[in-house]
């Protein structure tokens, strides 16, 4: 087991020019002429000063990591989620060793790691892909590490031991090749191999991204149970918020290579730190509604709201607000409330509720309700927001007011 604390950890991936039928030397020799030299060395020293600006189109850049600060706690899992291309496999490697940050550093339990191999950092990784050796069986895949650091004297007593762990039927795997096996048993298998080598952090890259609803199912309590058993400190990156929340003890929202927010499922989705992690967290996303402070409330284009005394005293008249609130904390009143007009309707049968699309005025809104409220497209309701639910931010910064 180990602490890992990231400070101030930054990659960048570097773009060579690109044209129309440009072979990779004709890219190469644009790249070294001296005019597009001194503009890539303009770039690394701005960036070296914090100073680099612009699209990845203009500066020729990409900032997988920009200033990551992250501590994971000594056995603590760590859900990451985040959009796509925000920067969590980057981080997930550059734990690993994998990739070399370019600036910042990473410890374990206090000892810097940057300068430390791959091969010494005590890491067990899994991919989305599963990465078994197909031509080997899966026993070789699981005693492969050792083979190769000639410590074949522990591979029987280290399979059997990993078997046992991995629980039922899992012993009949070890003599087939990953090609005959399921997508859930070859990762079965791939968790296996990591869990032979007796790691001090896991990692796990979307391990479940490819297979089918059933099978994620399983395999999700049975990494949560091994996780549990071993309480090894782990990094578990995912797309999926069910997985995220079941996993995780903390949650890290990702965007842009920033670290937005950290915290329990409750702490991120209760008080989100600015619209984009009020928006990806949480399903159906949390509606917004923009509207400008005016005598004591914020107006919007349909409907008015009154702004606590808290709020009043801390936001100026003409300041422009967004005002938040979930689906699951509207509710439809009989003859009070936000006139709204239903558009789609959504049966979430195992649930007993209903998703249900609708319109205010211009503006789109979604409610999660009781299967109780029988409605179709076309009806007319009155909608109710919850006053301790709806959170306000601010319209430029977009971080969220108190």
């Amino acid at each position: 087991m180990a602490e890992i604390r990231l400070e101030k950890v930054t990659k960048v991936f570097w773009e060579m020019p690109r044209a129309a039928g440009m072979g990779l030397w004709d890219q190469i020799k644009a790249m070294l002429r001296p005019h597009g030299y001194s503009a890539y060395l303009r770039q690394v020293s701005a960036l070296e000063a914090g100073r680099a600006v612009g699209t990845p189109e203009s500066t020729g850049y990409v900032k997988a990591m920009d200033g990551v600060d992250l501590l994971i706690r000594d056995g603590e899992t760590i859900s990451l989620v985040g959009p796509s291309a925000c920067g969590k496999t980057t981080l997930l490697r550059v734990v690993a060793g994998l990739l070399e940050p370019d600036q910042g550093q990473i410890y374990f339990d206090g000892r810097p790691m940057v300068a430390v191999p791959a091969k010494d950092r005590g890491i067990g990784m899994v991919f989305q892909n599963y990465a078994l050796y197909p031509h080997m069986r899966s026993f070789e895949n699981l005693a492969f590490t050792f083979r190769v650091r000639d410590r074949e004297e522990e591979i029987p007593e280290r399979v059997r031991v990993t078997s046992e762990i991995m629980g039922v039927g899992f012993q009949v795997l070890l003599s087939r090749k990953p090609p005959t096996l399921s997508g859930g048993e070859q990762q079965r298998v791939a968790i296996a191999r990591c869990i032979v080598r007796d790691p001090s952090v896991f990692l796990f890259d979307e391990p479940l991204a490819n297979l089918d609803a059933k099978l994620r199912s399983q395999t999700r309590v049975e990494i949560k149970r091994l996780l549990r058993r071993f309480a090894i400190t782990a990094i578990y990156v995912t797309h999926d918020q069910v997985e995220a929340i079941a996993l995780g003890d903390r949650i890290a929202v990702m965007k842009e290579g920033q670290i937005s927010q950290v915290g329990t499922y409750r702490e991120v989705y209760g008080a989100p730190a600015n619209t984009f992690v009020a928006g990806f967290v949480g399903s159906p996303a949390m509606n917004f509604y923009g509207g400008e402070v005016a005598n004591g409330q914020a107006r919007f284009a349909d409907f008015d709201w009154p702004l606590s005394q808290a709020l009043r005293s801390g936001i100026n008249v003409g300041r422009r607000v967004v005002l938040g609130i979930r689906p699951e904390h509207i509710t439809i009143g009989e003859n009070e409330g936000i006139s709204a007009l239903v558009e789609v309707v959504e049966p979430l049968i195992n649930e007993r509720a209903q998703i249900v699309h609708v319109t205010l005025g211009q503006e789109p809104c979604v409610l999660k309700i009781g299967r109780h409220f029988p409605l179709i497209p076309g009806d007319r309701v009155r909608l109710q927001f919850d006053p301790q639910r709806v959170q306000f931010f601010d319209a430029g910064t977009e971080e969220r007011l108190e």
